[in-house]
């Protein structure tokens, strides 16, 4: 007990009915700590629908992909899902559809000087035990200031899906960025004309991971933002789900653009790469490369994965929790989300533990204090 504050895990009726998200907190379980893949790194997860979770990843230059039978206690043999003979299939995402087919997309990197920067999609029908050939979906340039970078899936109920990246293919005589999707009506085979999502002059939005959020709040995506204060912050860009997206939306409208968290970093300190999961009672989840009482705080080189609980409206976002605990001299890069239940989140990081590197995973508990009269 702290003080006169119990903590009391809620099930997810009581979660539902909560009003205030800054009273909740994730509970880490140590117990729960696996490496999912030594050497592994931007991984991310997905429950199937045969209820067994795949963990996609990057390790060496290839995409590869592992199962699990029991909730991610253990993890079966790596198999492997792309490579790009002219340098790295790097960024691997993935999404389960209405239908039970899969999903995998996968960033291109070429390191020759010649080809360009792809995003390109994979087709799985039977739980990711095989994939179709790699299909192209978008090309930008063959260098570092004109790539594409990042691909991530949203899925709709209604059968749209949507692909957003960040891309600077747009900007060849500037460094900006912007964030770009592109939309499917039909499980992925075929893509739309690109748009864009946001961009602020002279920036670079980044890393870009959009949810649906509960009705009607529309669509959140967590990206990260150079323009807001000093360094890399955590931003959520805001769209009613049912916009045609024929324009845009440009950075500095606060209806569509705000800080993610209600106690912001101060501007010398990094805040990149973010990840946004909701609860199935509301609340938000959101996860940052945190640069904050690390040395060289400005920078990525020894951030680590913290994760804040914010409101059903991707707002406010608060009580900084770590998941794992990583040395000062060590990093937790890359990180992602995923939502195993009402209750529990798993927090995902490319980090060192024990002296291993690799992809590692812990369970976290949704909690809230239960103040007493």
């Amino acid at each position: 007990m702290v003080g006169k504050a119990a903590v009391l895990l809620l099930s997810a009726a009581a979660i539902a009915a909560a009003a205030d998200h800054r009273s909740a907190r994730i509970q880490w379980d140590s117990s729960t700590l696996t490496l999912i893949q030594r050497n592994g790194l931007y991984g991310r997860m997905a429950r199937l629908p045969d209820q067994n979770l795949l963990a996609i990843y990057e390790r060496a230059a290839r995409v590869y992909t592992r199962l699990s039978r029991d909730e991610g206690r253990t993890w079966e043999g790596e198999r492997s899902v792309a490579s790009f003979e002219f340098g790295t299939a790097a960024n691997p995402e993935i999404a389960v559809l209405s239908s039970g087919w899969l999903l995998a997309a996968y960033n291109e990197r070429p390191n020759d000087g010649a080809h360009r920067f792809a995003i390109k999609v994979l087709t799985s029908i039977n739980n990711g035990e095989s994939w179709s050939e790699p299909r192209l979906i978008y090309q930008a340039g063959a260098d570092n200031g004109t790539g594409c970078w990042e691909p991530i899936f949203l899925v709709l109920p209604w059968g749209e899906v949507q692909i957003y990246f960040a891309n600077e293919y747009p900007y060849p005589d500037t460094n900006e960025q912007e964030i770009t999707m592109l939309r499917s009506f039909d499980q992925g085979e075929t893509w739309s004309e690109p748009v864009r999502v946001s961009r602020r002059d002279g920036r670079r939005d980044g890393m870009p991971v959009p949810v649906l959020l509960d009705w009607p709040h529309g669509i959140a995506v967590a990206i990260e933002d150079n323009g807001l204060s000093g360094t890399f912050k955590p931003v959520i860009v805001k769209t009613a789900a049912e916009d045609n997206w024929q324009s845009g939306h440009v950075g500095g409208d606060s209806e569509r653009r705000w800080s993610a968290l209600e106690i912001p970093l101060v501007a010398g300190v990094y805040g990149g790469a973010p990840y946004l999961r909701q609860f199935p009672g509301g609340e938000t989840v959101l996860s940052i490369q945190s640069g904050e009482g690390r040395a060289r705080a400005n920078t990525l080189d020894f951030s680590r994965m913290a994760v804040y609980v914010g409101d059903r409206e991707a707002r406010n976002f608060t009580n900084r929790s770590f998941p794992f605990d990583v040395a000062e001299n060590a990093s937790g890069l890359w990180n992602s989300l995923f939502i195993k239940n009402a209750t529990t989140v798993t927090a995902i990081s490319g980090t060192t533990v024990n002296g291993i590197r690799g992809l590692w995973a812990i369970d976290g508990l949704l909690a809230y204090e239960e103040k007493e009269p």
